[in-house]
């Protein structure tokens, strides 16, 4: 098999399994914790808080891809992800269960900057904007196709046992392990070696890339930062209000909405494809904001729906929508990356989406308690509106 070759069905390999654990998490995450009982405010406070301490991990994390192995990161992160995920499927206590959920979102943080600096430095495509639209585009095919697996996976598996769904998921990661280690190369990555310890190493990382975000030159990176801070809170609002106004506001159980989540998946799967393609030819700015339009408005019209079919079909159109943004958005930050801390860069745009989600998920718990569903959602769509206007008046064509 040519090098190119499976550098990218590896990377596409990973993104299908990450996929897989999106569609459940997000789908069936907060409802999973309810089914025990546990109040509403205590589970978005759990998530609020393990995503803080995912916070912590990102720069150290990215120290160890920048420094030593890209590959030896992302092992770490799928053997982690393997044992949370089968302590969601084995605890019943909520400590137990936090600290397993906790233990996954850890475990993300060492794939986050590390799998897509491996691949683009790999292809050597890091200042090639059009193939790195390319290679983004194609995972975030293969991450929808993980959506559409999950979705069917959580429909047959929740009227089995709802607990089973974690166990898929742990068994997945723990085949991407294996995977990977007998087939991951390195190469256009030199290792740095410096006498420092991972702390320090950090440290190191963290301040070339502040240094690097500050610098007069970057001024689109931290538009764009602004900006995806702004969506990543929506989104995250969105996204906790979503399930239950399925499920409390529509009367769907878990396994239909996890069926609704797979179907919208295999409808929206071609999405990235099409969204790379639109973002070539048309330009990154003009085809992300008129995406990011289109997101707010089908969070508003899915805030009112009365019926399920319109709410599916707004639902869909907003997947559709956020699928391009995300193409659009990852591609245009790699173009304004370093390669020498690529892994660290993009550990620091997690870092910002950790804290907007953290933030968004704590007040959207206490939104929902205090206002209702259907005003949390209009929240979230009119602050993605707010992001569309930051990228008009702050981004280049």
């Amino acid at each position: 098999m040519k090098f190119t070759t499976k550098v990218k069905s590896l990377r596409n390999g990973m993104e299908f399994t990450h996929g897989i654990r999106r569609a459940l998490m997000g789908t069936l995450g907060l409802i999973y914790f309810l089914s025990f009982g546990f109040n509403i405010i205590s589970v978005t406070t759990l998530f609020s808080i393990s995503t803080l301490i995912m916070l912590f991990f990102e720069f150290p994390t990215g120290a160890i891809a920048d420094y030593d192995s890209r590959k030896k990161s992302i092992m770490i992160s799928f053997i982690l992800m393997a044992i949370a995920f089968f302590g969601l499927f084995f605890f019943k206590g909520f400590w137990l269960l936090a600290g397993s959920w906790i233990l996954g979102d850890i475990a993300w943080t060492f794939y986050s900057g590390a799998g897509g600096a491996w691949s683009i430095d790999a292809l050597n495509i890091g200042k090639k904007k059009s193939k790195i639209v390319s290679l983004i585009s194609k995972g975030y095919f293969f991450e929808k196709g993980g959506h559409i697996i999950g979705g069917l996976i959580g429909l047959i598996v929740v009227s089995i046992n709802f607990s089973y769904i974690w166990l898929f998921v742990s068994v997945s990661n723990l085949f991407m392990f294996f995977i990977v280690a007998k087939y991951m190369e390195e190469r256009n990555f030199t290792p740095e070696k410096v006498s420092h310890n991972y702390l320090m190493k950090s440290i190191i990382k963290a301040k070339e890339s502040f240094k690097f975000l500050i610098h007069e030159k970057n001024k689109q990176l931290r538009v764009l930062i602004i900006g995806n801070f702004l969506g990543v809170f929506a989104i995250s609002v969105f996204f906790i209000g979503m399930p239950l106004l399925f499920t409390e506001i529509l009367s769907l159980n878990p396994g239909q909405l996890s069926g609704i989540t797979s179907i919208v998946a295999a409808l929206t799967i071609i999405s990235p494809i099409i969204a790379g393609k639109i973002a070539q030819t048309k330009g990154i700015k003009n085809s992300m904001i008129i995406s990011i339009f289109i997101v707010s408005v089908s969070i508003i019209v899915f805030a009112f729906s009365q019926s399920i079919i319109i709410a599916v079909i707004a639902f869909a159109i907003l997947q559709l929508s956020i699928a391009a943004v995300d193409v659009m958005e990852d591609s245009a930050y790699h173009h304004e990356f370093d390669s020498k801390i690529r892994a660290s860069l993009g550990s620091l745009s997690n870092v910002i989406w950790a804290i907007g989600f953290s933030i968004s998920v704590f007040l959207a718990g206490i939104s929902i308690s205090f206002f209702g569903v259907v005003p949390t959602l209009v929240i979230s769509g009119l602050l993605v509106l707010l992001e569309a206007i930051i990228y008009i008046f702050g981004l280049k064509k």
